[in-house]
């Protein structure tokens, strides 16, 4: 219908285009004179123009869409160049170009003249608009068409083309490795674990060294302290790390691109630690990602990130049993990345698992949400707080 009317509006131009133009050259004939002959030959090479470019196979260019980079991570900046190519150098006063961005980019177009251009192409074969985005958000991205519009000088004729450039822009969540922080539980060798995957170190010493103030009381090695005459420190080497499962709440938060970004920090701090990692991922469709090391396992599980919505129709809470409850998974560190506290979380504490609250950079906790927490720390579920992708709060 849009099609119909866009060529029902350009017959009319064309047709007003004519009348005006025998308008004049009526007034001229029957007029007579300087004045009216002059009005007539000054307004004819604008209705020549109009109607050769009316003419003008603006279909005829050669369209091509070049990006810096077809793969970012959230956050970056993309680069991208349009250029247009034709072989008859018809002259064109003014041309508008525009990329249409998917759906998802549409946001960034308030940036400064984004993916839009005004250029003076006149005589040139060759035209190239360059634009670049800021904080390109994290999804798949398909551009379909570059938009060109001109016209004439009076605006009586304009025209319109379309050309199918298909894209795909990939973003990933953003993610870091996360520093380890000291937990409170203990090994036998007297050697605190890290965050969130507990580091576990051998009881077989490694080497010795002199002892430091600060160093505990079980790990001094008595017989060559005797020999040395001095104290002694065991240094244990760290044996393989355990491994994590995680369990991603897809829940609808306005915190769910934190939510995305902690847990591919996470996975990413875990796998690089030497551990193995599984994500459960459970929205309208669930995905699941069984425990396995490796950098390809890590690939596959941040495409998945990329392109997960929070679309799930019930908290994280509902999933915890039968995603944390299975053999596979029993022996592995359990973590759940919410956004969002819920009173249904204080019924996992039989699961063992750590509950990671992923908040903004500068958003602050509720009362309800410390109240919780509070409750939560009762009951010995452990609780972690990083807001843009910094602990800065451990329970």
């Amino acid at each position: 219908m849009n099609k119909k009317l866009q060529w029902f509006v350009y017959g009319w131009k064309l047709i007003v285009l004519m009348l005006l133009t025998a308008a004049v050259f009526s007034y001229a004939m029957f007029q007579g004179g300087f004045v009216s002959w002059f009005l007539f030959y000054a307004f004819l090479p604008f209705v020549v123009y109009a109607g050769l470019l009316a003419l003008y196979p603006l279909r005829s260019f050669q369209a091509s869409r070049q990006m810096a980079k077809t793969q970012l991570h959230a956050g970056d900046r993309l680069g991208v160049s349009v250029t247009l190519k034709r072989k008859l150098p018809f002259p064109l006063m003014y041309m508008v170009i525009e990329d249409c961005l998917p759906e998802g980019l549409e946001p960034l177009k308030r940036d400064e003249a984004a993916a839009k251009r005004l250029v003076f192409p006149w005589f040139k074969r060759s035209m190239t608009m360059s634009y670049e985005l800021a904080r390109v958000p994290r999804g798949e991205h398909h551009f379909h068409a570059v938009r060109v519009r001109t016209g004439d000088v009076l605006g009586l004729i304009e025209k319109t083309a379309f050309y199918e450039l298909e894209d795909t822009l990939f973003v990933y969540p953003f993610f870091e490795r996360l520093p380890y922080q000291v937990n409170e539980r203990h090994q036998e060798d007297g050697v605190s674990g890290s965050f969130p995957v507990y580091q576990h170190h051998s009881a077989v010493a490694a080497s010795v060294r002199n002892y430091q103030p600060g160093d505990r009381f079980a790990a001094l090695d008595w017989k060559t302290s005797a020999r040395r005459s001095q104290l002694m420190t065991k240094e244990f080497e760290p044996s393989r790390s355990k491994n994590l499962f995680l369990l991603m709440d897809r829940f609808s938060s306005e915190a769910f691109e934190e939510v995305v970004s902690v847990t591919a920090s996470i996975l990413h701090s875990a796998l690089k630690n030497g551990a193995g990692a599984g994500l459960a991922s459970v929205g309208k469709e669930k995905t699941m990602f069984p425990i396995q090391e490796g950098e390809q396992h890590f690939q596959h599980m941040l495409r998945h990130l990329a392109v997960a919505h929070c679309d799930a129709a019930a908290p994280v809470s509902r999933y915890v049993r039968e995603e944390l409850g299975k053999p596979s998974v029993r022996q592995a560190d359990k973590v759940i990345v919410t956004g969002l506290i819920t009173e249904d979380l204080l019924n996992i504490a039989e699961t063992g698992a750590t509950v990671i609250l992923a908040k903004e950079k500068d958003a602050e906790l509720s009362q309800a949400e410390n109240v919780l927490i509070e409750r939560m720390m009762k009951r010995q579920i452990r609780v972690q707080v990083i807001r843009g992708g910094r602990v800065s709060r451990v329970v």
